[in-house]
C-alpha cells in the first residue's frame, strides 16, 4: 500500500541525490514474506511511477536487496526507513547492502 509515509519517504530519498530509482515488489514476493497485498503491484507500480520525486520505478524488485541489482540500475546506495525488514527466512533484507556501506 502506498500512503504518506512512503511518499515522504520517497521525497527524503530524492534529497539524497540527482535521480531516485524505487524498487517495488511483485504480488508473490509480498505473498511471499508479508502476507496478502492490500494493492495489486500493477497498482503499486502506477502510485509510485506517479510520485514527483520518482524518475525510474524497478518492477518485481527482488525483496531481499542485492548489490548485483543494484548497480544492474546504477543504484550508488539504497534507502530505507529506520525500520528493520525480515524476509520469510529471517533475515535482514538490507543486510547485504548495509555491509557493503552502501544503505542510507
Amino acid at each position: 500500500m502506498m500512503h504518506f509515509g512512503h511518499a515522504n519517504l520517497l521525497r527524503q530519498a530524492r534529497a539524497l541525490g540527482d535521480y531516485l530509482v524505487v524498487g517495488v515488489h511483485s504480488d508473490a514476493e509480498i505473498m511471499k514474506n508479508k502476507g496478502i497485498p492490500v494493492m495489486s503491484e500493477q497498482e503499486r507500480y502506477a502510485a509510485v511511477r506517479a510520485c514527483k520525486w520518482v524518475d525510474e520505478v524497478v518492477e518485481g524488485a527482488p525483496y531481499v536487496t542485492s548489490l548485483e541489482v543494484m548497480d544492474q540500475h546504477g543504484c550508488q546506495f539504497c534507502v530505507h526507513g529506520d525500520d528493520l525488514v525480515l524476509a520469510a527466512d529471517g533475515i535482514d533484507t538490507y543486510g547485504l547492502v548495509k555491509a557493503a556501506g552502501r544503505f542510507k
